[in-house]
């Protein structure tokens, strides 16, 4: 087996670890992140029905990250998604090191990412910015309509 083929079962062991994790947390419901989800203007009505969803969807993304290391548009997402929730953490109020300590929970991601593209690296990235744009214009929607307030 290649050196490439074993830090490609490592990185994807590690962030199926952070996205299982963290999906299991989620779809039971943790109240502390309530803080992070209103930052984009989602209320604690809806943010208990958006929360187990959300951590369904990052179970899947671990799953994916696994044991189907050849999509990049997956190790797109699962870095994007995040970078985004640990920015949550500064915008909420808490401390920038919040988002420094959780690199480990993204970076992964980007290594799968180079890992795995090829020379199509620089496209991905591409990908990568327009997922963030969308995240960052969804959630000023969001906030600025208060669609989900209550």
């Amino acid at each position: 087996m290649s050196s490439d083929r074993i830090l490609t079962f490592i990185l994807g062991f590690s962030v199926f670890g952070t996205f299982f994790g963290h999906g299991c947390l989620a779809t039971r419901f943790v109240p502390s992140w309530l803080s992070y989800l209103r930052v984009i203007g989602v209320g604690d009505k809806w943010a208990r029905i958006l929360m187990p969803v959300i951590g369904f969807m990052d179970i899947i993304i671990g799953f994916f990250c696994l044991f189907s290391p050849t999509y990049p548009l997956v190790y797109c997402w699962a870095f994007v998604w995040g970078v985004a929730t640990a920015m949550m953490r500064p915008l909420a109020g808490e401390s920038i090191f919040g988002l420094v300590e959780r690199t480990g929970n993204f970076c992964p991601a980007l290594a799968l990412l180079w890992l795995n593209s090829g020379r199509h690296f620089g496209f991905y990235l591409n990908v990568c910015a327009i997922m963030a744009g969308a995240l960052v214009v969804s959630g000023i929607i969001l906030r600025s309509t208060g669609l989900l307030k209550k």
